[in-house]
């Protein structure tokens, strides 16, 4: 019976999860990183020091590249709007993020953990709609008499952040939380999105109706007498943001089922900082008409016509600029996991996750199986489903030349073999030093 409800919970764990944009460190609950998915998680060693692990991950709920082009010959492809528009959804989300953490620090004793982290991260989604695809794709020709809604929302943030932690358990639960720090670099994002073409039969007239604002802090300016854009230096500095500060929260809740199961849920990236430096705010509220306007496909956009038709559009939307602080929020992730020690050897971790970018609520689902080869080296393996599919295979391996522990992982090892198929990619590489074996009556394995 014992055997059964455990095959029953990972089961159900393995076949319900689907949102997380980074699966790999949360399938690996004997990482001293696991912490960042899990607050709550006690480490099998008195200290964990968590040296940098880079990570970088892409996703795009459309189409991949296979779906956009058609193979022409060998090396040349040729763009197929009429393929490419029945894989897009109404709403199509693509997301980008860089995630480095750069340094952490873990000790345990007794029933009790604290810890500090410190890391830059950097995250980006843009949301588009069909509408504004088939624009780009076939142009407004094909469009005459309807009314497209092509606003997209944009949201950029980068940011770096200090954690402090602390976790406690008692004889079957663990509880942890995290306040997080947040100094903001850099932000571009949309308040408002909501811009909808109407093309009419006489010579092309094109109706729009434009409520679009977007905030910037050190980001991007717009001169409003000239339309001229300006970007500001993006490059890397060492240090803390200081456009922006403020506070997150994560926390997370843990049960030991038994010495070889245990589970945890917990919510991360909870807070929002409020932006202060080199701010604008560009806003269009505007409904007008212009004439004579075809927007060709960008499949045979040149420049001469695409600066043309970029230079009506700025006229026509008529943005208005002001100064002013404003808030952004960071996009919330909710995890189940469980971890389950079936023998010495072998471990199953699974994860139910689900985030929430725009108004689309993105879920995720992954099972993984980790193989302890000696007393040296991990291998493991996993699948997912994310992004509307379940043909993501993970892989990762972890070296353990104690005290130094390196781990390299993949959420979708077949974005490497087949990219132009792809629409899910994540990689990431660290290393931790880990010393001071922790003595404990009863045994939480890889999760607190």
């Amino acid at each position: 019976m014992k055997t059964f409800y455990k095959i029953v919970f990972l089961l159900v764990l393995g076949s319900t999860l689907n949102a997380q944009q980074e699966l790999s460190v949360p399938l690996m609950s004997h990482l001293a990183s696991f912490s960042r998915a899990n607050p709550a998680h006690f480490s099998d060693t008195k200290w964990s020091l968590r040296l940098p692990s880079v990570g970088f991950g892409l996703m795009h709920t459309g189409p991949s590249f296979n779906d956009l082009y058609t193979r022409q010959g060998e090396g040349t492809y040729q763009l197929n709007g009429n393929q490419a528009l029945n894989e897009f959804g109404a709403h199509n989300v693509f997301m980008g993020a860089f995630n480095a953490e750069l340094f952490g620090l873990d000790y345990v004793w007794g029933d009790h953990s604290v810890s500090v982290n410190y890391g830059t991260y950097v995250r980006s989604a843009i949301d588009y709609t069909a509408d504004g695809a088939r624009l780009l794709l076939k142009g407004n020709g094909d469009a005459i008499g309807e009314t497209l809604s092509i606003g997209p929302a944009l949201n950029v943030v980068a940011y770096d952040q200090i954690g402090l932690g602390y976790a406690h358990r008692t004889n079957k639960w663990s509880f942890g939380g995290r306040v997080n720090l947040l100094f903001g670099r850099n932000t571009l994002r949309t308040e408002e999105h909501d811009i909808r073409f109407t093309t009419n039969s006489d010579y092309y007239a094109l109706d729009l109706k434009a409520d679009y604002v977007v905030n910037s802090s050190n980001f991007l300016d717009i001169d409003m007498n000239t339309n001229d854009v300006t970007f500001e230096k993006m490059s890397y500095v060492p240090g803390l943001g200081k456009s922006g500060f403020g506070v997150g929260i994560d926390m997370a809740i843990g049960y030991e089922f038994d010495d070889e199961m245990s589970g945890y849920l917990s919510i991360t990236d909870l807070g929002s900082i409020n932006w202060k430096e080199n701010l604008g705010t560009y806003s269009s509220h505007s409904q007008q008409s212009f004439d004579g306007v075809q927007i060709k496909s960008l499949a045979k956009l040149d420049t001469a016509s695409l600066a043309g038709m970029l230079d009506s559009i700025q006229q026509f939307v008529g943005l208005e600029k002001s100064v002013g602080e404003f808030k952004t929020k960071l996009s919330p992730n909710i995890i189940l996991g469980g971890t389950w020690k079936f023998t010495d050897k072998v471990t199953f971790d699974g994860v139910l996750g689900v985030q929430k970018v725009f108004d689309n609520i993105l879920p995720t689902v992954g099972a993984g199986v980790q193989f302890k080869l000696n007393d040296w080296a991990k291998m493991g393996s996993s699948v997912s489903y994310q992004n509307k599919r379940i043909n993501h295979l993970g892989l990762n391996t972890t070296l353990d030349f104690y005290p130094l522990q390196m781990f390299m992982a993949t959420d979708n090892i077949l974005t490497f073999i087949l990219p132009k198929s792809a629409n899910t990619m994540h990689f990431r590489i660290g290393m931790n030093v880990k010393f001071g074996k922790v003595k404990r009556s009863s045994t939480v394995w890889g999760l607190g």
